[in-house]
């Protein structure tokens, strides 16, 4: 892949995947339909994404093992939620990869 189109995509990756994390937070924002182009985009093994990955499981364990029961019973249910939604797009996450790098390949 070229120099500049290699950094304009992982410019646009970035932006595009803490754009979604915001979005996850805010309910103005889509969170997840960032994140998927902008992980397809960064490609699953970029670091910003391996490390926002561990940032999240260190932050629910955290919370697991807080000494305050809502806090540790919200990081339980906060768990099974990540891991459900993780199982589920990650699907997508890998369809979208494929398509950016055929669509890079071709034009």
């Amino acid at each position: 892949m070229a120099g500049p189109l290699k950094i304009v995509r992982r410019i646009t990756g970035a932006f595009l995947l803490l754009a979604g994390i915001l979005g996850l937070l805010l309910p103005v924002l889509p969170g997840w339909s960032l994140i998927i182009p902008g992980v397809a985009l960064l490609g699953r093994r970029d670091r910003l994404v391996r490390l926002s990955h561990l940032a999240v499981r260190y932050a629910l364990r955290w919370m697991r093992r807080s000494r305050q029961r809502h806090v540790r019973a919200l990081g339980w249910r906060l768990a099974t939620e990540y891991g459900r939604t993780r199982r589920m797009v990650l699907p997508a996450i890998v369809a979208t990869e494929r398509a950016v790098a055929r669509a890079l390949a071709w034009g």
